[in-house]
């Protein structure tokens, strides 16, 4: 509504704001590549709907995050609302995550521990199924390497490691880590089905070469069928 005050010749006008500044006020915009709790914590107070980019990796982690928080994600591409400037900076943002030109999006698995035949699960997994990383020097290492991996932006994980339940204590002190040892074969279909876990930990003193290669096979698939 226009008022128009006179005084001294002089009129000020003042104009109500815009119904769609106010109606923008409760939607956040990432243009960032990979989504984490990480980067939504402190950033969500008041906030109902985050844009994201079509292309963006948004971590289990930060879903059940922004479920908790009641916040709808909505995935925008190349014909969205979103400006010119701000698609500029998605693409920017993308190249940094990437870290080079043409590179593809992370695994959807990443694979780390400190058993002895780590080098020959990464000749028997597909490449673009899960990244296999070498043999780590100790539990704790090849733990920290997967949670690297994850917050970079692979979906879930899985360790093979000589202290199985000492590693899932330790894990699950990481919110980005949902942690679940699996005893056997026989276990693994029961723990998929009940725990909505992103991270698989295998005794290496349990498991062999052909039995972990089929897991995080049949790991990739649930994986797969959830998307």
């Amino acid at each position: 509504m226009l008022a128009t005050l006179i005084d001294g010749g002089t009129s000020v006008a003042s104009v109500s704001a815009k119904p769609s500044e106010s109606s923008r006020a409760s939607t956040l915009r990432l243009v960032d590549q990979v989504v984490s709790v990480a980067l939504l914590k402190n950033r969500l107070i008041g906030i109902q709907v985050l844009e994201i980019a079509q292309s963006a990796v948004l971590t289990p982690a930060a879903r059940d995050y922004l479920r908790e928080c009641k916040v709808e994600i909505v995935r925008v591409g190349k014909h969205s609302s979103i400006e010119p400037k701000a698609l500029a900076e998605l693409a920017l943002s993308s190249a940094s995550v990437s870290g080079s030109k043409g590179m593809d999006r992370p695994q959807r698995l990443i694979v780390a521990g400190t058993a002895a035949w780590m080098p020959a699960i990464a000749k028997q997994l597909c490449s673009k199924q899960a990244k296999v990383c070498s043999a780590s020097i100790d539990d704790t290492a090849a733990l920290r390497t997967v949670a690297e991996g994850i917050r970079a932006g692979h979906q879930a994980a899985v360790m093979l490691v000589h202290s199985a339940h000492a590693t899932c204590w330790q894990a699950a002190r990481d919110d980005s880590l949902r942690p679940a040892v699996v005893s056997n074969w026989t276990e693994l279909n029961d723990v998929l089905r009940e725990v909505p876990a992103n991270l698989l930990i295998l005794s290496a003193k349990a498991w062999n070469l052909p039995s972990s290669c089929n897991t995080a096979r049949r790991f990739f698939q649930h994986l797969q069928n959830r998307s």
